[in-house]
């Protein structure tokens, strides 16, 4: 008799194992059904904590580019209402620039906090060119790159669209584009002022 065939005759004959066979698959197969929902738990919780933290940042950056339009749009209506409205009004377009630049800091705040670093590089490049205007044509560049990069962290698959057209749907177009496109029979007609 090989040694094989011992070792085989031993394992039948040895009574050391105490459970059968269907007992050890049972208790394997509850192990396995623990582990697998503990991890499955675990990836759930991480997956929710990365999309809150996505929606919380790209809340943040839309609150950031909403405020240096409303900047520039209230910067541009008390210069265009000049001497010809009262004080009053007057008070009330600075109002408006204290409180967007209020909401600025605020999403400045929150971007820096759950902003991707690409993102918060562009922050910080908006900050040392003067921060919230709309009317410097590297900052229309710099908050459209941040846009961009903030879609491609979400996951949009195809993100071609060019950045000045961003930055036009963002702040208006500039005056240069405004001349260079035609009216389509609008003759005269302007969105914008």
């Amino acid at each position: 008799m090989s040694t094989a065939d011992e070792f085989t005759q031993q394992l039948r004959d040895d009574t050391t194992f105490p459970m059968s066979s269907p007992a050890l698959a049972a208790i394997i197969a509850f192990v396995a059904g623990v582990i697998v929902t503990t991890l499955s738990g675990w990836f759930s919780r991480q997956l929710e904590q990365r999309k809150h933290v996505a929606q919380l940042a790209s809340v943040a950056l839309v609150d950031a580019i909403k405020a240096i339009a409303e900047y520039q749009q209230c910067e541009d209506a008390l210069t265009a209402l000049g001497d010809h409205v009262s004080e009053d009004e007057k008070a009330y377009w600075r109002r408006r620039i204290f409180e967007t630049r209020s909401d600025y800091f605020s999403a400045k705040a929150r971007i820096g906090a759950f902003g991707n670093s690409e993102v918060n590089g562009y922050l910080a490049s908006i900050e040392r060119r003067g921060g919230l205007t709309g009317k410097d044509r590297m900052t229309r560049q710099l908050a459209a790159k941040a846009m961009l990069s903030f879609r491609e962290e979400l996951g949009f698959k195809k993100n071609d669209i060019p950045e000045q057209d961003i930055a036009a749907v963002l702040f208006g177009p500039t005056s240069a584009e405004r001349e260079s496109q035609p009216t389509d029979g609008l003759r005269g007609w302007r969105p914008f002022p």
